[in-house]
């Protein structure tokens, strides 16, 4: 009987492990990483869309970023066609340079009523406060997604870097969890990783935004 109930328990753990692709072959790894912070000391908007270059402190978290991503093998490294993504993407390529550095349009955030020359306001919680409509959002955030995998799976590569912004991400990690705008309580914060495996048709969220290699900065 204690054999049996060992023999059953650890198949349990081996299918928790096959469920949620934790050890598998031939696992795809998206690292989804916010751009560093922009907007520290700004001290006014251009006209068009938001396009800021990182201040120095968003250099700081990204040099930080790029050390801690350092020992990992990324074979391609993403990120929307937006400066303070593109210079955060820059950072963590300087520290991995075997990786390929691409942007993609459909990696931008969210537009915005700044983008477009207005103004806007916090929203409610559960509201959806953009002009581009949230479908729109979730088409191009999992199309870009899946030529990414696609891409890696071609080359036979295990691990993306992909850099975009707040919204979009958040966007992303909640259709992808099923989840309703406004229930996914969490801001990914500047340069922040949320990591997701995918397999085949499989996709797990792994982790949601840390922000540990910041803990140095005051």
């Amino acid at each position: 009987m204690a054999d049996e109930r060992h023999g059953a328990f650890m198949t349990m753990l081996r299918d928790l492990d096959e469920r949620y692709l934790i050890g598998q072959d031939g696992v795809r790894e998206l690292w989804l990483i916010r751009h560093a912070d922009a907007y520290h000391r700004m001290e006014s908007l251009e006209d068009g869309p938001l396009d800021p270059p990182l201040s120095e402190r968003g250099r700081r978290q990204a040099a930080l970023l790029g050390q801690r991503l350092s020992p990992l093998v990324f074979s391609e490294i993403w990120s929307s066609d937006l400066r303070r993504a593109r210079e955060t993407a820059e950072a963590i390529a300087r520290l991995s340079p075997n990786a390929e550095l691409r942007t993609d349009p459909r990696l931008r955030e969210v537009r915005t009523y700044w983008d477009e020359g207005g103004t806007s306001k916090l929203n409610e919680v559960g509201e959806w406060p953009f002009p581009e409509l949230r479908p729109e959002v979730v088409v191009r955030m999992r199309e870009v997604m899946t030529d990414i995998l696609a891409d890696l799976e071609a080359r036979e590569s295990r691990r993306a870097a992909v850099v975009t912004h707040s919204a979009a991400l958040s966007t992303y990690l909640t259709d992808l969890l099923g989840l309703e705008h406004g229930k996914l309580p969490v801001l990914p914060q500047f340069t922040s990783v949320s990591v997701v495996l995918a397999k085949d048709d499989r996709l797990v969220v792994q982790s949601i935004a840390d922000v540990s290699h910041l803990a140095a900065i005051d």
